[in-house]
């Protein structure tokens, strides 16, 4: 009909006041079927239109400078009785957790062909980027039953790596000018609990000086997980060991400190091994799991320190020796001896 907008254009100028005015033209070649509002940058029919399969024109964007740009405009014109598909709606909402596996249906959209031939054919538009699916991680395939298509998993997802995803799906008819027609499928990933909490180191080192009270601090350890809420919440505790080493120490759950619980002595035992175990707060997804949430373990070795504690014992409390009334100046006449349990510079006996 004539006078009917259909489109509008816009071109956008950075430069300011009468130089950012932009004015729309459009190429008059006749018959001029389409003209374009100079000001709003709508595009009309300007009169009737006779049989043809395409009208191409120029559109031209001009500043209040003088400075233009064009774009090229394709129009296809079709018979009142071949109308685009109509989607059963505009959009799609979709909710599925990251470890739905592949070829899993996870959507049914429908489009039909109001006239002509009712079938219609879909097409999952490619993408520029992972949310867009680029790579590809979903596929699409038709019903011959009831003329609707599914989408379904291609790849395994990991809503660490891509949380959302936009889908464009393409819907034609079949004509001898096909039209089409879109709809768009947001799709949310939801998080399970597929992540180990990984300790930052496998063995941990410490030193705690002898005597030293309990409730001393003697490290901390620590554990990540890539999972969010419950599923990322960490627990740390020591474990139990046929050497009876944790029972000297205690851990805070949920910071991963630990503190002595006695006062050691070097000399008594100079080393201790802990096993620590991080556990996370969830069910885990993981296979083999059933039910357990997941968890990992580290060791680490505290060293007594020692101090100057001991003093020095001689090997005997009384020496007695005979020595020869002509004996020489400087003679040796007796070698006593002294042990120290302390080590380093605390131990140097003197004869």
């Amino acid at each position: 009909m004539i006078g009917t907008s259909f489109l509008r254009v816009a071109a956008h100028d950075d430069d300011y006041s009468t130089n950012a005015a932009v004015t729309y033209s459009m190429s008059k070649e006749q018959p001029e079927y389409l003209r374009v509002n100079p000001l709003t940058g709508w595009v009309y029919v300007n009169q009737p239109i006779s049989q043809r399969t395409y009208i191409t024109r120029e559109i031209v964007a001009t500043d209040g400078g003088n400075r233009s740009s064009s774009v090229e405009l394709s129009v296809t014109i079709t018979n009142v009785k071949n109308q685009p598909p109509q989607w059963d709606r505009d959009s799609y909402e979709v909710v599925i957790p990251e470890n739905t596996v592949r070829d899993t249906p996870i959507v049914t959209i429908k489009a039909t062909s109001p006239l002509g031939d009712p079938r219609v054919t879909y097409n999952l538009e490619d993408g520029m980027v992972p949310e867009t699916n680029m790579p590809v991680r979903f596929y699409l395939t038709p019903n011959r039953e009831d003329g609707s298509a599914s989408i379904l998993v291609a790849e395994p997802l990991d809503y660490e790596t891509t949380r959302n995803f936009i889908l464009r799906v393409r819907a034609q008819n079949v004509a001898a000018v096909p039209l089409a027609a879109f709809t768009t499928v947001y799709l949310n990933i939801t998080d399970v609990n597929d992540n180990v909490p990984f300790f930052t180191s496998s063995i941990y080192e410490a030193s705690v000086t002898e005597g030293a009270e309990v409730g001393t601090f003697v490290t901390q350890v620590s554990s990540n997980d890539l999972d969010l809420g419950l599923n990322g919440k960490i627990s740390y505790s020591l474990l139990n060991d046929r050497s009876g080493d944790y029972q000297y120490f205690r851990i805070d759950p949920e910071l991963g400190s630990i503190y002595t619980e006695a006062v050691f002595d070097r000399e008594t035992k100079g080393s201790y091994l802990l096993e620590v175990k991080s556990v996370d707060g969830w069910e885990s997804a993981r296979p083999g799991k059933h039910g357990q949430p997941n968890s990992d373990t580290a060791y680490v070795r505290v060293f007594i320190s020692d101090v100057n504690d001991n003093k020095p014992v001689f090997a005997q409390t009384v020496y007695e020796v005979d020595v020869d009334e002509d004996a020489d100046v400087g003679f040796a006449i007796l070698t006593v001896s002294a042990n120290d349990e302390d080590e380093g510079t605390w131990w140097r006996g003197r004869k």
